[in-house]
């Protein structure tokens, strides 16, 4: 068990480091091909449409073959994507190295935390929330390798790096071997949540999940915004010079690990609905800091505290929507996924294009309102399986 747990911590941490590796190389990549960041942003959306697509197909193979092929055709594809990337190709062949890419970061995304969501009922929030600090570690680590690598004019070799990190954990996919049946070990359990409600038929059970999947669709494009344009904000609102601006998005992503670090503490004493409740709420606060700060120190903070809510509302909505669809992991896991994927691709391009249009201020405004939509169909939510769980209740007694 301890194996699989690892290797799907590895898998995860490759999905943090393939989320931002185009962005940590764009100038570069972009001056090689002598092409404009319009080119760039469709390299971004070539992964995203990847991504979107890597979803149903793994769901499908999920049901066909072994989760050791899966995984390491998954890690495999990486390697192959970013074995292509690392000869630097013509653009066009780049595009399709860039889809293989998010298919494979996609299934490795999805199988895992499908995988997960069935072993480890009753922990799952906690175990989520590792999966997603090595997510974030990921992530984070990315960007400064990078860094590095372009300091000493070796950037082109960023793929190298990524492409046999992915071999390694396709070959350890082929040495783990655990049952997939619902683990029994003791551990630290979830808080006590709300029962799964007894839905009245089809229409009540997929409004609820429509729900779900909209809040996951508005969250992880409010997140995706703020990575890609929370130095741009920084620039032209408050005048910070590059480095510092760039620097916003460290300071974010640090305190989202930290809140991930701390969350499967938190998920043992707070149910599920509490904490997002609390989570969402402390984000809007925070947003609506940010639009009237114009001091750098300041603003870094609010951004620390703007990560620090937003850390695991992802990870514990997926685990939210599998306890109240008992039976139907695979299928809410991979839905999630996908409409993250979505969100991720569709807000950061409708907040690009505020960005050339409003200045920022009136564009952090445009996050808050998305922020205040996703409390509504949180509050939405709650209310309608709360709802659900009372008429139960009745009916028994």
């Amino acid at each position: 068990m301890n194996r699989f747990l690892w290797a799907s911590y590895g898998m995860y941490f490759l999905g943090g480091i393939t989320s931002v590796f185009f962005g940590a190389i764009m100038p570069e990549l972009l001056a090689y091909y002598h092409t404009s960041y319009t080119s760039g942003g469709l390299l971004i959306l070539l992964q995203s449409i990847g991504f979107i697509v890597g979803v149903p197909l793994t769901a499908s193979f999920m049901t066909k073959y072994h989760y050791r092929l899966i995984l390491t055709v998954a890690g495999l594809m990486v390697t192959v994507a970013q074995t292509g990337i690392l000869f630097l190709p013509n653009f066009y062949f780049l595009g399709l190295l860039v889809v293989l890419n998010g298919i494979g970061a996609s299934s490795l995304e999805t199988a895992v935390a499908s995988y997960v969501m069935e072993l480890f009922e009753g922990r799952r929030a906690i175990y989520m929330s590792r999966l997603e600090v090595a997510f974030g570690a990921g992530a984070l680590l990315m960007p400064s390798i990078a860094s590095i690598l372009i300091a000493v004019h070796w950037w082109r070799f960023s793929p190298l790096l990524v492409g046999l990190f992915a071999l390694i954990l396709a070959i350890v996919w082929q040495t783990v071997s655990v049952s997939l049946q619902s683990s029994e070990e003791e551990g630290p359990m979830d808080a006590r949540t709300a029962a799964a409600p007894i839905f009245k038929g089809p229409i009540s059970k997929y409004s609820i999940l429509v729900l779900f999947l909209l809040i996951i669709f508005i969250y992880v494009g409010i997140e995706g915004s703020i990575n890609s344009f929370l130095p741009s904000i920084f620039s032209k609102k408050i005048n910070s010079s590059p480095y510092f601006a760039s620097l916003s998005t460290s300071v974010f992503w640090i305190a989202m690990l930290c809140g991930r670090l701390a969350i499967s503490i938190i998920v043992r004493r707070v149910s599920y609905e509490r904490y997002l409740f609390g989570s969402i709420v402390l984000g809007l606060v925070f947003i609506f800091l940010l639009t009237q700060m114009n001091s750098l120190s300041l603003s870094y903070l609010t951004v620390f505290g703007l990560g620090l809510g937003m850390s695991a509302v992802y990870s514990v909505t997926m685990v939210y929507a599998n306890h109240t669809f008992p039976g139907m992991e695979r299928t809410v896991t991979s839905a999630i996924t996908a409409f993250a994927g979505m969100g991720g691709a569709v807000f950061p391009f409708v907040i690009g294009y505020a960005m050339d249009r409003y200045i920022p201020s009136q564009v952090l405004w445009m996050i808050f309102v998305f922020s205040l939509i996703l409390l509504v169909f949180f509050l939405m939510n709650y209310f309608s399986l709360r709802m659900m769980c009372n008429q139960s209740i009745s009916r028994e007694l």
